[in-house]
């Protein structure tokens, strides 16, 4: 008694792999171009927002973490500073005693007025417009970047 082959042929292998692949090439086209109509979009938070009353923040620096910026407060004025060093995007930390920031990451310091004293860091630190609202809350726009002096208000 003669055993049956019951193995394809090399033929029937092939064109087995090739009608695989090709409807595999199709599948994913029609996955990809179904995905195109879903596009990726970035939120990103609002560059203009309101941080609270003015009473709410004690005089000196307060660091503000969900919004990165530091807070400044002397007398009536208020100053918004960026929380991000310009050299890397680490978060400065003030250092009250010598009345500075100082970026652990890579030792980067910045004087009170955000200038860079010492570090690799290129740039200054920036401020940001600070007005009132009618309300009477304290509003930061990070799109309008100022000078020390005008970033502050009264």
């Amino acid at each position: 008694m003669q055993k049956k082959n019951s193995h394809y042929s090399r033929r029937s292998f092939l064109q087995y792999l090739g009608w695989t692949a090709a409807i595999g090439t199709m599948a994913g086209a029609a996955v990809g171009s179904a995905r195109f109509m879903f596009p990726n979009i970035l939120y990103e938070p609002a560059k203009s927002y309101k941080i609270g009353r003015p009473q709410d923040y004690p005089e000196g620096v307060t660091f503000l973490p969900d919004k990165k910026i530091f807070l400044v407060h002397y007398g009536e004025s208020y100053k918004a500073l960026s929380a991000v060093c310009t050299h890397l995007g680490c978060t400065p930390n003030w250092a009250e005693q010598r009345r500075r920031f100082e970026c652990p990451c890579h030792g980067s310091m910045f004087d009170e007025k955000g200038v860079v004293i010492a570090g690799p860091a290129p740039r200054p630190l920036p401020w940001y417009l600070v007005t009132r609202t009618a309300s009477g809350r304290l509003s930061v726009d990070e799109r309008r970047i100022v000078s020390f002096s005008e970033g502050l208000i009264a």
